[in-house]
């Protein structure tokens, strides 16, 4: 008993210790490999009737000469994509965006001067952060969609890139006006979201433009926006609010769009102090949720106060009757989240094992007759209590803004006790006794993305294209997954390895 006691002591610091390279390589190193439609074996046959291009944004370089980013939100861009034709065979490629601070910062060996979300390492000196903050945010990596026929990539800024989906290459930057809007001095007009969503029964989407006032007496404002391509905007509504809230996604029903202000204000006494963004957001634990709900049709913003929660992702949101609409996030009770991508946590497994990392699958009533946003409980399956704890989630699109039951995504914590014990986990909003998740040890899965079968009837017909790091051999791999079983229906290993990515998106139309 004693020698079996003292062996699985020793096989636990084995894992303990190997999976610190593993962290490093996943979240703390730059993979500088570019590919061009390189063919890849999956180890069983594709489906057939897969036709399209899935594309994945986020870090892929984390330093460029003696200096490096603090924050893996902050690494600069790189496209993956993966493309089937739709004859069994797939094709995939690697490229880093070429935004002007990045073909800058190559050319002169160090991190160009830019805003980004935290400070540098070293740090830039006072001048030099005034100099970042008057270039504005140039590095978009957090997702990509297709405005009419325009691929563009975006982060949490105003600003995005135009890139070719085909090749991958960065063609222009692109800074919309919205007509009727005045956005100079006073107002700083940096901020939007990174998640826009479609707007219901059209090929437009749908964003924000927040522009946060530099005089104290001044309010911020907020604009609901209409996207009709990657350079064409149109106004839906306008109102003013006290505080400035960091927005990251928002919610659409048929008729209605719902921005969820948590209390995560901008303060701007601290931009103007110099400060970093994300040094500049605050907490206020004791003031409520704000939403806005804004009819689509007519611009009229109704807004309810809710209870206190931070959420960076919404699910997905629908007209339960006329006057009720039910909404559903990934949400946190506060946003402690936000610098625990610092890599001085996220390469400590002792400190990211007890960060206050308390996530939960909530869904919202909202009446809006009655004005009022009731927190709806979520049943939990207790097989798959972690199927509660996803982030990142992804649904069938045919379903968005619609009455759905599934909702996809990644529990990093699954033990509840270690953070990096993954899971990719099935959800059923609609009987938790349909909760399913996959995992393997040391094998780290990402965003996923549903892809529907072409013929299918019900939800979960399709597969799940989910991204994965293999921490066991330090390889990365696309599984397909079927979403009925969550069981892997056929994998392929990359020739590059793959720096955790935020979000990304599969296009039909484009192989």
């Amino acid at each position: 008993m004693y020698w079996s006691s003292l062996f699985l002591l020793f096989l636990c610091c084995t894992t303990c210790q190997a999976q610190t390279p593993a962290f490093k390589l996943f979240f703390g190193t730059s993979v500088l490999n570019e590919t061009w439609r390189e063919p890849l074996i999956f180890d069983n046959p594709l489906p057939k009737w897969i036709k399209g291009t899935l594309i994945r944004n986020g870090p892929g370089r984390i330093e460029v000469g003696k200096r490096s980013f603090k924050n893996l939100f902050d690494g600069f861009a790189k496209l993956h994509s993966w493309q089937f034709p739709g004859n069994g065979s797939s094709f995939f490629t690697s490229k880093f965006v070429q935004s002007e601070t990045y073909k800058e910062s190559l050319r002169i060996n160090d991190i160009a001067m830019y805003e980004t979300l935290d400070a540098l390492s070293p740090p830039l000196n006072l001048s030099e952060q005034k100099v970042a903050f008057s270039r504005g945010m140039d590095n978009m990596n957090v997702n990509i969609y297709n405005y009419s026929g325009d691929c563009v990539i975006l982060n949490d800024y105003w600003k995005l890139y135009q890139i070719d989906c085909n090749t991958l290459e960065t063609i222009r930057s692109v800074t919309a006006k919205v007509p009727g809007e005045d956005i100079s001095f006073p107002y700083a007009s940096k901020l939007s979201v990174a998640h826009p969503l479609r707007e219901y029964g059209t090929d437009h989407h749908l964003t924000v433009l927040q522009s946060i006032s530099m005089l104290p007496l001044l309010p911020h404002k907020l604009t609901f926006v209409r996207i009709k391509s990657a350079g064409i905007r149109e106004k839906i509504a306008e109102w003013n609010v006290k505080q400035m809230p960091y927005l990251h996604s928002f919610s659409v029903t048929e008729r209605y769009a719902v921005i969820f202000a948590c209390p995560f204000y901008v303060n701007v006494e601290n931009i103007l102090k110099g400060s970093t963004p994300i040094d500049s957001l605050i907490f206020h634990k004791d003031e409520p949720t704000i939403a806005y709900i804004v009819n689509l049709s007519t611009g009229k913003v109704t807004t309810i106060e809710t209870e206190t929660v931070f959420s960076m992702h919404h699910v997905n949101a629908y007209e339960a009757d006329e006057d009720t609409l039910l909404m559903d996030v990934a949400a946190y009770p506060d946003a402690a989240i936000m610098p625990f991508f610092e890599f001085k946590i996220l390469m400590n497994k002792t400190r990211r094992d007890t960060f206050p990392y308390k996530p939960s699958l909530r869904r919202y009533k909202i009446d809006l007759k009655g004005k009022k946003i009731t927190p709806v409980s979520v049943a939990v399956n207790p097989r798959v209590p972690q199927a509660n704890t996803l982030d990142l989630p992804t649904i069938n699109e045919q379903y968005r803004s619609k009455p759905y039951c599934y909702v996809y995504g990644v529990a990093f914590k699954s033990d509840f006790k270690t953070w990096g014990n993954f899971s990719f986990v099935k959800k059923d909003m609609c009987n938790s006794t349909g909760d399913l998740s996959w995992s393997l040890p040391g094998h780290y899965p990402m965003e996923g993305w549903f892809v529907p079968h072409p013929n299918g009837s019900a939800e979960d017909d399709g597969v799940l294209m989910v991204p994965v790091f293999n921490g066991n051999n330090e390889k990365a791999y696309l599984m397909i997954l079927d979403p009925k079983t969550m069981k892997p229906v056929t994998t392929a290993y990359l020739p590059v390895s793959l720096l955790f990515h935020f979000h990304g998106r599969f296009f039909e139309n484009l192989h």
